[in-house]
């Protein structure tokens, strides 16, 4: 009847998997978890799996008359879920099935027994199940940049509709750097580096995230072929490098200003490797222009 991990802080794996074929492999890594040995998984999704692991309860054990049809339940729905220590020893495994009639309860039976029991999280209703997350787009991380600015060898930000703005930003030195135009075509500013501007730009980049995964957008193949708003592709010192293009796909009104602006953009990170849904809010500051950097009048984000 325990099937609550009191301590998650001794957990190192969990594997999650479905009848249909759907897993979830999650190991803990130095300062974060790892998916199916590929991707960061999601922090929110890992706290909300840790939470119901550590809090699960029985909530009461059902009447024998209900047993066959739970068991039943189980056999041809449910989910199984293993989760080891850091030294790779089981230390739970079972399975998950449906919601009760009443839909304040989760049928759950620990491998290897007979006996299915009901259970819940103490001021929590509704379905557990649904926190045992399959599938990419749930687990892996929405983050798009989380990079130390020390650790960043160069960036470039391409506007192809204003080509003036794109720029090249490169470290010379450690806390030296160059900023050029994008364009053999700009003019190249002349007038010395605004004192702090590369350095408050290059913080921008610590972490900017995903609203959501758009995997599955029906226009996808389509939006990827035009012109984007912008591209941004920026290298660490370490040589490995991150593609960003950014399409407006939906509009706001600024009522102070009064004028239309973009809110979101369709963005394709890394050539295909995932599709995302992004917000202006969270991605403005990285669209700055080129003139931004320099003495003299400041330019505004670049606009689309």
């Amino acid at each position: 009847m325990e099937f609550a991990v009191k301590n998650t802080e001794d957990i190192g794996r969990i594997f999650i998997a479905d009848r249909g074929g759907q897993t979830a492999l999650l190991v803990r890594k130095d300062g974060y978890w790892e998916y199916n040995e590929r991707y960061r998984a999601r922090r929110s999704a890992i706290q909300t799996l840790l939470e119901t692991i550590e809090k699960v309860n029985v909530q009461n054990i059902p009447p024998k008359i209900s047993e066959p049809s739970m068991i039943k339940d189980l056999a041809s729905n449910g989910i199984k879920v293993e989760i080891y220590d850091k030294k790779g020893k089981q230390m739970k495994c079972y399975y998950i099935g449906g919601v009760t009639n009443d839909e304040q309860g989760t049928i759950f039976i620990m491998d290897g027994s007979e006996n299915p029991y009901i259970c819940h999280i103490p001021g929590f209703i509704g379905t557990l199940r649904i926190r045992y997350l399959l599938g990419d787009d749930a687990w892996r991380d929405r983050v798009v940049f989380e990079e130390k600015p020390e650790e960043i060898q160069s960036i470039s930000v391409e506007y192809p509709q204003s080509k003036s703005e794109s720029f090249r930003l490169e470290k010379t030195s450690e806390g030296d750097y160059n900023v050029t135009p994008f364009f053999s075509t700009t003019t190249r500013n002349t007038t010395p580096l605004r004192k702090g501007a590369v350095e408050s730009y290059l913080l921008q980049f610590e972490r900017r995230g995903a609203e959501a995964f758009e995997t599955n957008h029906p226009g996808r193949d389509s939006i990827s072929r035009l012109v984007p708003f912008a591209i941004v592709n920026l290298k660490k010192t370490d040589g490995t490098e991150k593609n960003v293009r950014f399409w407006p796909v939906e509009t706001s009104y600024d009522q102070i200003k009064g004028n239309t602006v973009i809110a979101r953009y369709l963005t394709d990170y890394n050539n295909g490797e995932a599709f995302l849904l992004t917000q202006n809010l969270v991605f403005s500051p990285v669209f700055r222009g080129y003139s931004f950097f320099f003495e003299g009048k400041n330019s505004p984000n670049v606009r689309n």
